[in-house]
């Protein structure tokens, strides 16, 4: 039966594939004259322009502004090999790949220059580029004429498919609009990914996301050279569409139109880039009887849109998604209160799974710290930290506000290097590691101040962690090999099964609900699920019961506990509520200004005199004679 289902909407697939395709090739034989032709052909290439661009700004949130250079040196490139410019002649299905592979080179070059840039230092330095490749394309035609200056070069090779001359103004609109059907296909594929949730996560919280195991340099570098190779295969459309090629072609104000198209449509969402991309294509020529007034109405409509819907004109639209039934809702769609939903005896699910073995500390040392100190500028975060974090142990660290335990936490994580000390996890020092360096060899955390993927669903949070655990490569993405279906397969399982752990809180509807709309409670309960998912054997746990109400506090107390005894997990944690720290730790920790105060169990720690006096700001024996 299930094999049946599969099989069919596999077909279903081919068939609206083959509509479109069909659709497609018929539209050029409708158009009312070779003006509106020529206008639906260009559609095409602004389309794939778009949709490049909405790889690097739309997925990964990268403000790329030479994104207009690379698609003037796929141009080039295609006028330099195919004309008599050099007295090159060679066929365009080789000279396609080459221009787009060596415009992804140049890509995947400027993008490594870059990877410490963000926002607008980013932008200044791909604008830069951009700047110098059109100065370049001016003055590269003395004392050996290379580019033809502001001349440009013209005159080149018809395309030659297979033997089919393509030279008419319907072989050309075909061409390029099946060509923009497989950037769809590809960039959707890739959004749908690995590679997808992942740029999205780095658009987000790049932070975060390389603390979930995320290789946000590698996810950035390919950003950059896949928006590089569709625009540079585009270059080469266009330059033989047109016949010849001029540095105006590829000027400032033609980034400008493409980012409008992509804003527009929506960052990130493919089918409102596309009408952005039609629409902005498509509206000038509509205008233009108006004259002067033209680019005033053109600008005008443009502020209206952006005004009425600045998340594009397509964002969040579901009008082609079935809604499911929120349980949370009676039948007159009033909300229930969460008890009736949570803590009926019916529903109730177990928090964490139950097996008959029962896990408990070991003697084997899965963590040491061993003289840590921290310094920013003039002042000592940690000093001189150490301990050991034993197999299957609940350790809790606990201190005053200022004593230091998220900074050690950051150490641990990777997110800072101290400035002394080692780390050293199952014998291996991870000391100065990146964050999903760390996240790889088996540690993973929470974050004090939340820090989720907010506009993602609760299961594609869960499936980002998922990142380091994971192997498909673009091309096994791109032609959706029987590997990465698997793997997908795979990671949608292992991510509903983790969040299963939390019962109705974060299944059901709830798996493709915003995470931004959770309750503050199941947002800390995601957070921890999320995790899980990286396959991690020590848990970081950074206030996991904060701003939750007694009974939450008490679920998530079971939870944790539940973590170790059932499942074997190693919790290193900061907790505030000491409640919470006695029911579980084997060992606690207290800090004070950075250094260790005191340790061992529950009872010794919190009778300690100097644990008594951070806490409280002042003397044991002022506040006996404060009572007395």
């Amino acid at each position: 039966m299930m094999k049946f289902e599969a099989r069919s909407r596999q077909l279903s697939k081919i068939f609206k594939a083959a509509v479109v395709v069909l659709g497609v090739m018929f539209l050029p034989h409708i158009m009312p004259n070779e003006y509106w032709l020529r206008i639906y052909t260009v559609t095409g290439i602004w389309v794939m322009l778009s949709l490049g661009l909405n790889v690097v700004a739309g997925f990964a949130g990268l403000f790329d502004l030479a994104y207009v250079a690379f698609f003037g040196i796929g141009g080039y490139i295609f006028a330099l090999l195919s004309s008599d410019h050099l007295g090159f002649h060679l066929p365009f299905l080789l000279v396609l790949p080459i221009a787009a592979i060596l415009t992804m080179g140049i890509g995947f070059a400027l993008g490594s220059t870059s990877l410490r840039l963000k926002g607008d230092y980013l932008a200044i330095v791909t604008l830069a580029f951009a700047f110098i490749f059109k100065q370049l394309l001016l003055n590269l035609d003395n004392p050996i004429n290379i580019t033809g200056g502001v001349n440009g070069i013209f005159g080149f090779d018809p395309i030659s498919l297979f033997g089919l001359r393509i030279t008419s103004p319907i072989g050309y609109a075909n061409l390029i609009w099946i060509s923009a059907l497989l950037v769809v296909v590809a960039t959707h594929r890739l959004k749908q990914s690995r590679y997808g949730r992942g740029w999205e996560a780095l658009r987000e919280d790049e932070l975060a996301a390389e603390a979930l195991g995320v290789n946000t340099t590698k996810l950035k570098l390919l950003a950059f050279a896949t928006g590089a190779f569709i625009a540079g295969a585009t270059g080469v459309l266009f330059a033989s569409l047109q016949d010849s090629v001029f540095p105006n072609n590829f000027d400032f104000p033609q980034l400008v139109i493409v980012y409008c198209m992509v804003i527009l449509g929506g960052l990130g969402n493919i089918p409102g880039v596309i009408l952005g991309a039609i629409i902005l294509s498509i509206l000038p020529e509509f205008l233009r009887e108006y004259g002067a007034y033209r680019m005033m109405s053109y600008g005008l409509i443009l502020i209206v849109l952006m005004a009425l819907r600045p998340q594009g004109i397509m964002s969040t639209i579901k009008i082609f998604s079935k809604e499911e039934k929120r349980p949370d809702r009676d039948k007159s769609g009033r909300l229930k209160a969460s008890t009736d939903l949570y803590y009926q005896k019916e529903d109730e699910t177990p928090l964490a799974k139950r097996t008959d073995q029962i896990f408990s500390k070991t003697d084997r040392v899965l963590l040491e710290l061993a003289g840590i100190t921290q310094d920013f500028g003039g002042l000592r975060a940690v000093d001189n930290v150490s301990f050991q974090v034993h197999d299957k142990e609940i350790v809790s660290i606990i201190g005053p506000n200022g004593a230091g335990k998220t900074t050690l936490f950051n150490i641990i994580s990777g997110i800072y290097q101290p400035t002394q000390g080692s780390v050293i996890f199952e014998g291996e020092e991870v000391t100065g590691l990146k964050p999903h360096m760390i996240v790889e060899k088996g540690i993973a955390r929470t974050f004090q101040n939340l820090r989720l993927f907010n506009k993602m669903t609760v299961l594609d949070n869960a499936k980002v962690a998922r990142f380091c655990r994971t192997s498909t490569g673009p091309f096994s993405i791109l032609l959706h090999l029987p590997k990465h279906i698997k793997e997908e397969n795979a990671t949608e399982e292992k991510a509903k099964e983790l969040l299963g752990l939390f019962g109705a809180r974060l299944t059901g509807y709830r798996f493709n609900q915003q995470a931004m709309f959770l309750s503050y409670a199941n947002r800390r309960r995601l957070e921890i699920a999320r995790a899980l998912a990286t396959d991690a054997r020590l848990l970081l746990l950074d206030e996991p019961s904060a701003g939750m109400n007694p009974q939450e506090t008490k679920e998530i107390t079971e939870f944790i506990k539940s973590l170790r005894d059932s499942m074997g997990y190693t919790i290193l944690l900061i907790e505030h509520k000491l409640n919470v720290v006695r029911k579980i730790s084997d060992r606690v920790i207290a800090l004070d200004y950075g250094t260790i105060i005191a340790q061992g169990t529950y009872e010794e720690v919190s009778s300690n005199k100097r644990v008594i006096e951070a806490y409280l700001g002042r003397k044991l024996d002022e506040r006996k004679r404060a009572n007395t």
